[in-house]
């Protein structure tokens, strides 16, 4: 059985995983959801209001114990999000995904975030944590490496990538992997 207990405080050697607040827009903005190196979370964001109302709805799903979404602080900076979605009860699992400014790429940011998202899916019960990237991405796809999982293969037209339907690259780690 799943705890849901929504998207508490995790704080890992280098970061500070916390909840987003409205005051997180103009950072946000100005650091990736603006950024055409962010296209693979979703379409650049063309104004600061775009971005305020996506960050809203995130504020807004706080409320909801199954709600899993992260702003990543690194060096007191807000710098990208982590977050865990596609839940399957039955089954005990969960989807992560993970956007990070430019600037802190290359540097195991988004490794280190969610390596402990998958603990933290872990601990309250989740048994299998997986992701998929395009593979125009591969940087992503190495992140999922990183952090033990398995790839399990294509996944043809699960993706949108600018505005078409394109192919993923799916991974995963089963809570077994890790506790033997």
């Amino acid at each position: 059985m799943i705890n849901h207990i929504g998207s508490q405080p995790i704080t890992t050697d280098r970061l500070t995983l916390r909840r987003f607040t409205a005051d997180d827009s103009k950072d946000a903005f100005e650091k990736w959801t603006s950024s055409y190196d962010s296209r693979f979370w979703y379409p650049p964001h063309e104004s600061i209001e775009e971005t305020e109302q996506e960050i809203n709805e995130y504020v807004k799903n706080y409320y909801n114990a199954d709600w899993y979404m992260w702003a990543v602080v690194f060096e007191d900076e807000l710098i990208g999000l982590v977050c865990g979605n596609e839940i399957n009860e039955d089954i005990r699992s969960i989807c992560i995904g993970y956007c990070i400014t430019k600037s802190c790429w290359n540097r195991g940011i988004a490794t280190e975030a969610s390596k402990a998202l998958i603990n933290y899916f872990f601990d309250i019960g989740f048994n299998r944590v997986f992701s998929h990237h395009n593979p125009l991405n591969p940087s992503s796809g190495r992140v999922m490496q990183k952090c033990g999982m398995t790839f399990e293969g294509k996944i043809r037209g699960g993706s949108m990538f600018a505005g078409e339907i394109c192919d993923c690259l799916q991974y995963s780690i089963l809570k077994e992997d890790i506790t033997g």
